[in-house]
């Protein structure tokens, strides 16, 4: 039976959770747009594919956002595989290649307090002091996710990291989850998830019992 996920819109700090969500012992992150608010610079990444290759987006800039939010990249491909422009003998490995390329890049050069409020490194540093264990799983390439990890600064907090390489079902199949719990030896009720998109919502609340859908990027 899926849970019912609680919505926030405020980084909470640590306190707060403990004190809301009593015998709680993990933490499980989603990455982008979750603990990172680098959504943007994944449709960045995807816009300067077009401006390279001569793809034109049939949809306004804000529209494409919305519409590639929370999407892991071979869903994207699939959505882009019909716009003009896009080269007819791509495949899905070449887009990744292509547009992760560009993540990375963006990433390097975007300054870190851009993605990376304050409010979540104290909650991730003192949830870790606190002994909590946390998790990170997240439908981007292995390749990205050590990137932003070790240039935010967060990569050794996580005892458990998944990214879509580690993962023969991703999200929205509750595959990844429940793979992380298994590791995390917690009972599903003694973790919250964090979440942002639908896809990692429904993810979620098929894996665990307290679920939050966040909203504050």
């Amino acid at each position: 039976m899926k849970s019912t996920p609680r919505i926030l819109k405020k980084i909470p700090p640590l306190h707060d959770i403990k004190q809301s969500y009593p015998g709680i012992k993990g933490l499980f992150f989603d990455m982008d747009g979750t603990l990172f608010n680098t959504e943007p610079l994944h449709t960045k990444a995807l816009l300067k594919i077009g401006e390279k290759y001569n793809i034109l987006p049939p949809y306004p800039v804000d529209v494409v956002h919305e519409m590639l939010v929370g999407k892991a990249d071979h869903l994207l491909f699939e959505i882009i595989q019909e716009w003009p422009g896009m080269p007819q003998n791509w495949s899905v490995d070449d887009f990744v290649k292509e547009k992760n390329l560009n993540v990375i890049e963006l990433i390097t050069n975007t300054p870190r307090s851009h993605y990376l409020p304050s409010e979540i490194s104290s909650l991730i540093q003192n949830a870790y002091d606190e002994g909590f264990l946390l998790a990170l799983v997240t439908s981007s390439e292995k390749i990205v996710t050590e990137r932003l990890l070790e240039i935010s600064g967060l990569e050794q907090y996580f005892q458990i990291i998944l990214t879509r390489d580690d993962c023969p079902k991703h999200k929205p199949d509750p595959w990844p989850y429940l793979k992380a719990i298994e590791l995390s030896k917690l009972k599903n009720d003694e973790i919250i998830i964090f979440e942002d998109s639908s896809v990692g919502l429904d993810s979620a609340t098929s894996s665990a019992h307290h679920v939050i859908k966040v909203e504050w990027y």
